[in-house]
């Protein structure tokens, strides 16, 4: 495999052979991933005491985030509102604390369910702060990597309408970009939609963890290749719980290249409808395949489609169905993990935002770029700036 040797470093970390430099923490917070996500769901299963009440209690949920965070939210969504048998909704941080009354479900008594790495973005805090001051009828669940976090400091102490719960330090990433911390953050988002069934959650839990490690091993020098290739666009395709990861893998290939890669990310039945015009010669396109045969039946029926026209650089689809192989050309690459047609797209949608982290990893290294801090410009930080909350009048 190849290396951009400034950021290579020591004999490296690796997973299943694959070996990345060690002075980046992109990398391995990218690695610890399977390990992690057994070690979260052991965490959020065995402390559901905790935070069970208040999603009992809730006539609806809503789950928040801003950034990667509010990506998680939408992972987690179907799986919530499926398991829970209630309105669930993902709403970004930022409209919740613009357009309370506009984007919240009207029923009451609501959870809010906040995801933060670090805790400490204007958003975190301002969205709970308000909403604690204006509506009585809603309880807090607060999802966070950081123990140390201003929403940690603030509510973890004990307030009767707040829980917090910590994940393992070791998913606050310390990278730019969140790649650990996002996969945590949804995946103990998502044993909100498995309180009655802790043993399905765990066994997709691990089962999720043990595909990642196969697109850790035997995929990573192929998708390598596909990201050395001369593109300057990508495009990511995916439904239900694999748009969130589509959305999140865009937005990794964005901030790892410093914009210079655009990106955006679409569902399969809604790229006919204009945005397939993006798909020239210079862009790549990720396709997150479901589970589900009917959904799929869509997803091949348009990648076919994109074969047909001969539009795009190249197509990475990823999914259980080994047939997809014929589909596509000798310069695409059909990711195949046949246990992906065994996984709920829930738990499928973490495995697949590792293909788009590592797309964004290693274009980040063909640009010439620091994985842990690939923003030149200063255009984008790790913590969003504080701003000004300002209070309705």
């Amino acid at each position: 495999m190849s290396s951009v040797p400034n950021h290579r470093s020591g004999a490296g970390v690796s997973v299943s052979g694959l070996a990345l430099p060690t002075s980046s923490h992109t990398a391995k917070e990218i690695l610890q991933q399977p390990e992690l996500w057994r070690v979260t769901a052991e965490r959020m299963a065995r402390g559901a005491n905790r935070w069970a009440a208040p999603v009992r209690r809730s006539r609806a949920v809503a789950l928040t985030g801003s950034g990667s965070s509010e990506f998680v939210a939408a992972c987690a969504q179907a799986g919530v509102q499926r398991g829970l048998g209630k309105t669930a909704v993902a709403v970004g941080s930022g409209e919740a604390l613009l357009r309370v009354k506009d984007v919240l479900p009207v029923e009451r008594p609501l959870l809010v369910v906040s995801f933060a790495r670090s805790g400490n973005s204007p958003e975190s805090y301002g969205v709970v702060k308000t909403l604690l001051d204006q509506d009585d009828a809603i309880e807090h669940l607060i999802l966070t990597c950081n123990p140390e976090g201003r929403v940690v400091s603030q509510w973890a102490a004990g307030h009767p309408r707040v829980v917090v719960e910590t994940l393992d330090e070791r998913s606050c990433d310390k990278s730019l970009v969140m790649t650990s911390s996002f996969t945590c953050l949804a995946l103990a988002g998502l044993s909100l939609g498995y309180l009655d069934r802790p043993s399905e959650y765990l066994a997709g839990s691990a089962a999720a963890a043990d595909i990642a490690e196969e697109v850790l091993g035997r995929w990573a020098e192929r998708i390598e290749e596909l990201a050395r290739r001369p593109f300057s666009r990508m495009i990511a395709l995916g439904s239900g719980p694999q748009f969130g990861a589509a959305r999140e893998a865009a937005l990794k290939m964005l901030e790892m290249t410093d914009g210079r890669v655009v990106t955006f990310a679409e569902t399969a039945l809604g790229f006919r409808h204009g945005p397939m015009c993006a798909l020239r010669d210079d862009a790549l396109l990720l396709a997150f395949l479901s589970a589900d045969a009917t959904i799929r039946a869509y997803q091949l029926d348009l990648l076919r489609e994109i074969r047909r026209k001969n539009l795009g650089n190249a197509v990475i689809a990823v999914g259980p169905d080994p047939a997809v192989d014929k589909l596509l050309g000798d310069e695409d690459l059909a990711v195949t993990i046949p246990q992906l047609g065994e996984l709920p797209d829930d738990f499928a949608a973490l495995t697949n935002v590792v293909v788009g982290q590592l797309l964004g990893f290693f274009r980040c290294l063909e640009e010439g770029l620091s994985p842990d801090q690939p923003a030149e410009t200063g255009a984008i930080s790790r913590v969003v700036s504080d701003f000004t909350i300002h209070q309705s009048k």
